[in-house]
């Protein structure tokens, strides 16, 4: 865990140097803005005057204790209210052979992640066949606070 977390720090500290060297040149209305802190990423956009950001997405991971992701949870930024909203939830389960994915988007109305599910499962063979299908999911549904 401790190396995972320092490796992400270094990793992080070279791409916000190599996007300080960049920024002068790059074109204002494409260039995006990465922070990291612990298990949260945000994503910016650097402004016409070079000097303010607009935030964009954040993304929440979760690990498990072998340092595997486990979920994943997206929010978009909202101008007008100025706080984020949730966008989608990316949850991943693994047991031997077997690895799911499930996704599902967030329903304002019902204020749960249970817009357009889907579930992706992943079974590696004995001879490392790797099968996939996609379905629509019929699980319970996934509340905001299930998870995070």
């Amino acid at each position: 865990m401790k190396k995972t977390f320092l490796t992400r720090t270094f990793v992080a500290g070279i791409a916000a140097a190599l996007m300080t060297l960049t920024a002068a040149s790059a074109n204002a209305k494409e260039t995006f803005v990465y922070g990291e802190n612990q298990d949260t990423l945000t994503v910016s956009t650097l402004n016409e005057d070079g000097k303010t950001l607009t935030p964009k997405w954040k993304y929440e991971y979760q690990y498990d204790s072998l340092g595997n992701m486990t979920g994943k949870k997206a929010y978009r930024w909202q101008m007008d209210s100025r706080t984020w909203k949730p966008a989608y939830l990316l949850t991943m389960t693994s047991e031997d052979s077997l690895h799911i994915m499930d996704y599902a988007e967030w329903d304002e109305t019902r204020r749960s992640f249970g817009r357009n599910r889907r579930q992706s499962i992943y079974c590696i063979g004995s001879d490392h066949t790797l099968l996939t299908w996609h379905t629509t999911s019929t699980l319970q549904e996934m509340t905001d606070n299930q998870l995070f």
